[in-house]
């Protein structure tokens, strides 16, 4: 009997410290529910996140890769809870300004669902390291500004 309660005791201590570890990952991963860009340095250029996932908004964090043959590549992950993504088209709704010109991407994933992933690329002809990327009409944000320099 003894033992039990020990064992007992062992588990629910175990089992609080779990419950623990997983909110706390859970919370410290939520996005920034303003709509001010919010960046971290990645391996490559900064990540940029604006939005969120809350009723009628709609998170999107975009990742400049390298620019290869041409084209720059640039990581997108777009997610919301409560927005159809079917009805934007990111080829549409997204350019690139760099040195005085405005492009729109060569290529772009498909919007549906509630979560998309991808990249968006732009034909650049080459290296840039000063650029903004705007994506316009996406709830609740009508602009959302992204800049590198």
């Amino acid at each position: 009997m003894k033992n039990e309660n020990i064992y007992l005791a062992l588990l629910a201590v175990m089992a609080a410290g779990l419950l623990i570890y997983a909110l706390s990952g859970l919370f410290a991963g939520q996005p920034d529910k303003s709509s001010n860009p919010v960046s971290q340095e990645s391996a490559g250029m900064k990540t940029i996140l604006t939005g969120s996932t809350e009723a009628g908004d709609v998170s999107i964090e975009l990742t400049p890769e390298e620019v290869k043959d041409g084209q720059l590549a640039v990581d997108i992950s777009v997610n919301t809870h409560s927005v159809s993504l079917s009805d934007y088209d990111l080829k549409q709704i997204t350019t690139l300004e760099y040195d005085g010109k405005i492009s729109f991407p060569s290529s772009a994933p498909s919007m549906a669902g509630h979560h998309v992933s991808g990249q968006l690329t732009f034909d650049v002809n080459r290296e840039i390291s000063a650029f903004t990327i705007r994506i316009r009409g996406i709830p609740s944000v009508e602009e959302r500004v992204f800049s590198w320099e």
